[in-house]
């Protein structure tokens, strides 16, 4: 294969790709247990319910030591997550979400979820 026919091949699968990401993201989200969730507003996200209750009240100081920690993230407006239903916390303003294809479960405020459209 030549070089050019090479770059020509990549292209096309860049291109495939998208495409493929731009139907998968207007497919409903499909939750197998809880609720089809979307993050509204860009979300501090706390990997434990321990930093997330020691996270708030939100500053901006407290908030970049946890990110530099590494312990909190920000959840883009608009992702679509499931809610991690038996989270085994009885706290009504955290709710544990799961983003479809992220292995890591992430605590956010019940301000910052709705249902998913």
């Amino acid at each position: 294969m030549t070089r050019s026919s090479l770059l020509i091949a990549v292209a096309t699968l860049g291109i495939a790709l998208c495409g493929t990401a731009g139907a998968a993201a207007d497919t409903p989200l499909k939750c197998r247990h809880g609720n089809a969730l979307q993050i509204r507003g860009d979300a501090p996200a706390a990997i434990s319910y321990d930093v997330f209750s020691q996270l708030h009240p939100l500053s901006a100081k407290r908030l970049a030591l946890f990110q530099d920690a590494g312990t909190v993230q920000r959840l883009p407006d608009g992702l679509n997550v499931c809610e991690v239903a038996d989270d085994g916390v009885d706290d009504p303003s955290a709710v544990l979400v799961r983003a479809p294809r992220d292995r890591m479960s992430w605590w956010v405020s019940a301000d910052n979820v709705a249902a998913a459209d």
